[in-house]
């Protein structure tokens, strides 16, 4: 039926094969309905656990301490990934845009920007106060 010779073809149009049946199963449901599968058939594979980087400083802290220029230089030490999670975590980005950036400078921007965002916004209680 098919020509082994060449596997990675094979295996390819297969994947694409199942993709596309997935899918159609995904919208129609139904489709399954006259099958012989029991549920009990499928195993269920279980979800990858969310690794939550451990980030060893507060932002706010920092920028209190050292101002832009040390927040900007910690932060360009760290990878994507906690960035995104510091990002997550101070919940910078409600609509979560940012997860899909790949530009490690955009994201040390939007941290930065919301961190001096939030810092001016308690200045004016600092004010009234004094």
């Amino acid at each position: 039926m098919f020509d082994t010779s060449n596997n990675q073809e094979v295996a390819k149009r297969v994947v694409h094969i199942l993709r596309i049946l997935a899918q159609k199963i995904e919208e129609n449901p139904e489709l399954l309905t006259n099958t012989e599968l029991n549920l009990l058939d499928v195993p269920v594979v279980p979800k990858k656990p969310k690794i939550d980087t451990q980030i060893d400083f507060d932002v706010f802290d920092l920028f209190a301490k050292g101002g832009e220029p040390t927040l900007r230089k910690k932060l360009e030490l760290l990878e994507i990934k906690t960035l995104k999670s510091i990002i997550t975590k101070n919940r910078f980005d409600p609509s979560k845009l940012a997860q899909n950036g790949r530009k490690k400078e955009r994201l040390i921007a939007l941290i930065v920007e919301k961190v001096m965002e939030r810092n001016r916004r308690g200045q004016v209680f600092m004010e009234y106060s004094s």
